[in-house]
C-alpha cells in the first residue's frame, strides 16, 4: 500500500472530525439534539448526540484528499482488485440519506417505520450504485453461484445488518467509535492482501475518524455520536466488507466479516431474539445488551468498554486468519467459533430475559393443582 498517500488521507480524515466535534456541539445544541439522563441511560449529564456531523465531515474530507491525490498527482500503485462500474454519485447519495435519516432522529425521534424505510432507501441506492454481493462460491461443489433476483433483497439486508448492529452497540462511552475502528483495521488487513489499494484508503478513513471522535467521546464522552453516526459507520462497514471480502471469495470468506464484527453482530442477534420472545418491537430499547450485562455484574464504564474492545480484536484476527485459509482449517476455525460464541451467550446470560419470559408464560399455562384434594 502506497505509505505517503495512506497518511495524507488519514491525516486529512482525522484533522477534519478532529475539528467539526466541537462544531458538531455547537450545531447539536441549537438543534435541540441532546441526551438526557433517564432510566435507560448512562450518562448522567446532558449530552449533544449529534457527533456524526463530524464523522461526516472527516470522511468527505478524506474521500477528497483521496481524488485530488489520484488525480493531481502520479499514482504509481495499480489497484489489482477494485469494484468496477460503480456509480459514485448514487454511492454518496445513498451514504447522505443514511446520514440524514440518522441526525433527524438524533434531533426529533423518527418512528421505527419510518426510520426502516429511510435505512431501506439508502440500502437499495447503494446497491444500485453497484455495490451488491452479486455471487459467491459454494464450498462443496466450488462453483459460483450467481443470487440472480435473490442479490438486491440479500444485499439489502446485509447493509441494514451493518447499520444496526453499530447503532445497537453504541450504549457506551467510545464503544462504537472504539469496535468500529478495529473492525475496519481487520478489513484493512483482508482488503489490502487482496490488492485493492482504493479499499484500504477507504478502511485508513474510517480508522481515523473514529480515532478522532474518541478523542471526545471516550469515557467521560463530552459528545456522542448519534444515530447520525452510528448508521454512518456501520453502512461504510458494510459497503467495505461487500466490496472487498464478501464478493471475492467463497461462502465461509462471506462471513469474514461478520465474524470481525462479532460483538455488535452477536450483539444485534440476541437483542433481535430477546425482544421477539418478549413480544416486544425489534428496536424497543432496554437494557439487556451485552454492555450493560457486563455493567450489571459489577464491571466499571471503562473495563467493560476496553474488555469488548479486546473481544473484538480478538475476532478481527480471527476473522483474519480465516481470510487465510481455506478448506477443513477455515471450517474448523468456523466450528470453534461457533462454539466459543455459544459459550459466551450462555456465560454472559445474553437471553436470560428471553427464558425467564418463557419459563413465566410455560408456568401460567400449567394446569392448576388442586392442594386441598384428598385421595
Amino acid at each position: 500500500m502506497p505509505i505517503l498517500p495512506g497518511l495524507i488521507v488519514f491525516a486529512t480524515a482525522f484533522a477534519v472530525t478532529y475539528a467539526m466535534v466541537p462544531v458538531s456541539k455547537y450545531l447539536a445544541e441549537q438543534l435541540g439534539a441532546i441526551d438526557f439522563p433517564g432510566e435507560r441511560r448512562v450518562n448522567e449529564q446532558a449530552i449533544p448526540r449529534a457527533g456524526g456531523i463530524a464523522l461526516y465531515a472527516g470522511f468527505l474530507a478524506g474521500c477528497a484528499a483521496l481524488y485530488i491525490l489520484m488525480n493531481a498527482f502520479p499514482w504509481p500503485y495499480e489497484d489489482l482488485y477494485s469494484v468496477r462500474g460503480v456509480d459514485y454519485v448514487l454511492l454518496f447519495l445513498g451514504l447522505s440519506i443514511v446520514f440524514i435519516v440518522g441526525l433527524i432522529d438524533d434531533v426529533s425521534p423518527l418512528s421505527p417505520r419510518s426510520k426502516l424505510a429511510g435505512q431501506i432507501v439508502a440500502a437499495v441506492i447503494i446497491c444500485l450504485s453497484g455495490i451488491t454481493i452479486g455471487s459467491f462460491r459454494f464450498p462443496i461443489t466450488g462453483d459460483y453461484i450467481t443470487l440472480g433476483w435473490l442479490d438486491l433483497p440479500v444485499s439489502i439486508v446485509y447493509f441494514l445488518v451493518f447499520m444496526n448492529a453499530i447503532n445497537l452497540i453504541d450504549g457506551l462511552d467510545g464503544l462504537a467509535a472504539g469496535i468500529t475502528a478495529i473492525v475496519s483495521t481487520g478489513l484493512l488487513y483482508l482488503v489490502g492482501i487482496r490488492g485493492s489499494i482504493t479499499l484500504a484508503m477507504c478502511c485508513l478513513m474510517v480508522i481515523a475518524i473514529c480515532l478522532a471522535f474518541l478523542r471526545f467521546n471516550f469515557n467521560p464522552a463530552s459528545i456522542f455520536m448519534g444515530d447520525s453516526g452510528s448508521l454512518l459507520l456501520g453502512t461504510l462497514l458494510a459497503i467495505i466488507s461487500v466490496s472487498g471480502v464478501a464478493r471475492t471469495q467463497g461462502l465461509a470468506v462471506f462471513i469474514v466479516p461478520l465474524v470481525i464484527a462479532g460483538v455488535p453482530v452477536l450483539d444485534t442477534g440476541t437483542a433481535i431474539i430477546r425482544r421477539i420472545r418478549e413480544g416486544k418491537r425489534i428496536d424497543e430499547a432496554d437494557m439487556e445488551h451485552v454492555h450493560h450485562r457486563m455493567m450489571a455484574y459489577g464491571m466499571s464504564h471503562r473495563r467493560t468498554v476496553l474488555i469488548l474492545y479486546g473481544f473484538s480484536a480478538v475476532l478481527a484476527i480471527i476473522g483474519c486468519v480465516m481470510g487465510r485459509f481455506s478448506g477443513p482449517t477455515r471450517w474448523t476455525i468456523v466450528i470453534v467459533l461457533g462454539a466459543v460464541v455459544f459459550y459466551i451467550i450462555a456465560r454472559m446470560h445474553l437471553l436470560d430475559p428471553v427464558l425467564h419470559h418463557y419459563y413465566r408464560r410455560r408456568k401460567k399455562a400449567e394446569p392448576r393443582r388442586d392442594t386441598n384434594k384428598t385421595f
